[in-house]
């Protein structure tokens, strides 16, 4: 497995052993940048432009501005998923307000940091996908709007990694968390869907959780399939009560959550409307390596 990564700093893609940021960047201090996680398919980036948007948008609602161009983020992109030679790529691209004096009023920080990491896309194993995921829904609540809005994607992820680790310590693979008023949000690293006596059911936005790509993806694809999602308010015995479950993010796709809280989904089995949609999705991958969708 081969990774390269890009740093604005040197302006070219680079060994991992060469890679090396300021102690004093404020991505590494405080948390202080944004970021996207995408995949390639056939070497063809899939959702780039959605991905980028969202990363503008996440810097806005920080207040750090972009200094590099769309162009120039996907070329450095392309540039260093290149230098892998991998046939596909897991590609994380970074923003961080920079390096500067310690302390945290962001006018110390100096010219944001531009950060490409590319590596082999490395998916799951077949039979996680063929009998599904465990999870758990968690304790650790999403940030309040009036803290962090949760609908940015920003490199302070500890609210995440702590959910993530209350879940593997019971047990499970993955974690759901609730909002702060207690409805069921996202995945640690996941938008959740649901299906109940045949209709497709996925969080509303207001509930407080990323906007996430493949989300989004999946409802097109549900709409010209002739199934339409409805964006709800779900509550934990809801989701406990659901005929399928499954969890969706740019890398894994849609994976069927087929264990919740210890007890099968369902029949425990991954469902067919979840099964249908990992075929539609893997349909539109074929259509992305076929150089139709970039």
């Amino acid at each position: 497995m081969t990774i390269k990564v890009y740093l604005s700093t040197a302006g070219r893609p680079l060994d991992p052993k060469e890679a090396m940021i300021s102690v004093f960047d404020r991505g590494f201090l405080y948390g202080d940048s944004v970021y996207e996680t995408l995949r390639t398919a056939g070497g063809y980036f899939v959702e780039m432009r959605r991905h980028l948007v969202r990363l503008r948008r996440s810097a806005a609602g920080i207040g750090l501005e972009i200094p590099y161009s769309d162009p120039a983020i996907a070329a450095a992109t392309r540039a260093t998923c290149d230098a892998t030679e991998n046939a596909d790529c897991y590609v994380r691209i970074v923003v961080s307000r920079g390096t500067g004096e310690l302390g945290l009023d962001p006018r110390y920080a100096g010219v944001p940091l531009f950060v490409v990491i590319a590596k082999d896309l490395g998916l799951a194993p077949t039979a996680l996908y063929e009998r599904g995921l465990s999870a758990r829904i968690v304790d650790i609540r999403k940030i309040s709007r009036r803290s962090l809005d949760p609908t940015l994607k920003t490199g302070n992820y500890l609210n995440s990694i702590q959910a993530l680790r209350q879940a593997t310590e019971g047990a499970a693979e993955d974690a759901i968390m609730l909002s702060i008023d207690g409805a069921v949000a996202e995945g640690a690293t996941s938008n959740v869907f649901m299906v109940k006596d045949g209709a497709l059911l996925t969080p509303s936005l207001k509930t407080g959780l990323l906007s996430g790509i493949t989300r989004a993806l999946i409802c097109e694809l549900a709409l010209a399939d002739g199934r339409a999602v409805s964006e709800v308010t779900i509550w934990p015995d809801e989701l406990r009560a659901a005929d399928e479950v499954f969890l969706t993010s740019s890398v894994r796709g849609p994976i069927a959550v087929t264990t919740l809280d210890g007890a099968p989904v369902g029949d425990g089995l991954v469902g067919p409307i979840t099964r249908r949609f990992s075929e539609l999705y893997r349909a539109y991958l074929e259509a992305v390596a076929r150089g139709e969708h970039e």
